[in-house]
């Protein structure tokens, strides 16, 4: 997807870092990226992230880390506000290259710059990794500025030496993305979420796009790295996945609750994705929680 740039720090002068204690319905953005670092805590929410060219689930007590340059959003389900519940998250916002120039002064660095450099494909956290995190993630945002800035320092030294992690992002991504073909992807992003248990026409996401339909295949591919039929098929089986976990109805009615118009297409499409028929999935997850 081709996102759009946003400044993450804005009005603190000189500051090179920010936490946020954020309650609203929920997340929704841009899909966007920006120079700046970000460690977020989704405290309560869940629904779908795009996190570079990775598509998937996200749940409440999720710890990522998005690196410089990487594009993301995070796409609820509209059940959180629909139930009234507020979607809540803690985020550290810094400045990598404050840090880079800051931190020479008080210790050797190669390992935050292979941090920062790991982290442009996006990390989430698993473990006493995210157990100690988050821990400091809620102390901080109370505690006074001096504090803060030795809370920000503890999460460094953590981050910068834990194994407790996986990368999100197959692909590495660059800054200087421009804003007009970020509004178009957000445009298609938002059709497709909200129309994925329907039919999906490719007429009208060319026409969303203002795009002839050869156009519109030729750019999406280019800007996602996948067809667009592949993109709606992922969103669909991510659904699938989460109604399989969640709902004890038939694998028939799954099926077509996502949007696919066969039970033969829906095996053969989730098993390309997932590497597994629906049957064995949920038949793992039943395994799982005996």
């Amino acid at each position: 997807m081709r996102p759009i740039y946003a400044k993450a720090l804005s009005n603190l002068g000189n500051r090179i870092f920010e936490i946020r204690h954020e309650n609203c319905p929920n997340f929704l953005s841009e899909y966007h990226f920006h120079s700046e670092c970000q460690l977020t805590y989704i405290i309560r929410s869940n629904g779908q992230r795009c996190i570079g060219d990775q598509l998937e689930d996200f749940e409440s007590d999720e710890l990522t880390f998005i690196g410089p340059g990487l594009p993301h959003v995070w796409h609820p389900e509209d059940t959180v506000a629909s139930e009234g519940h507020s979607a809540a998250s803690i985020t550290l916002i810094f400045d990598p290259e404050g840090l880079q120039s800051f931190c020479p002064l008080l210790f050797e660095i190669s390992q935050l710059n292979d941090f920062l450099e790991k982290s442009r494909q996006g990390m989430l956290f698993y473990g006493e990794t995210k157990n100690k995190l988050k821990k400091i993630l809620r102390k901080m945002v109370s505690a006074p500025d001096i504090q803060k800035t030795v809370y920000l320092f503890k999460s460094l030294a953590i981050l910068l030496h834990t194994e407790e992690y996986r990368i999100l992002s197959d692909k590495l991504y660059i800054d200087g993305l421009p804003l007009k073909d970020g509004e178009i992807i957000f445009s298609i992003y938002n059709y497709v979420f909200e129309n994925f248990n329907d039919e999906i026409s490719l007429d009208e996401a060319a026409k969303l796009a203002n795009l002839t339909k050869p156009s519109f295949c030729r750019f999406f591919k280019a800007r996602t790295r996948k067809t667009f039929s592949k993109f709606v098929n992922e969103v669909r089986i991510n659904e699938a996945c989460r109604l399989l976990a969640r709902d004890e109805n038939p694998i028939t009615h799954i099926a077509y609750a996502c949007g696919f118009n066969s039970l033969p297409n829906f095996n053969k499409f989730f098993k390309a994705i997932k590497g597994i028929t629906p049957s064995d999935y949920r038949s793992q997850l039943l395994t799982n929680k005996g």
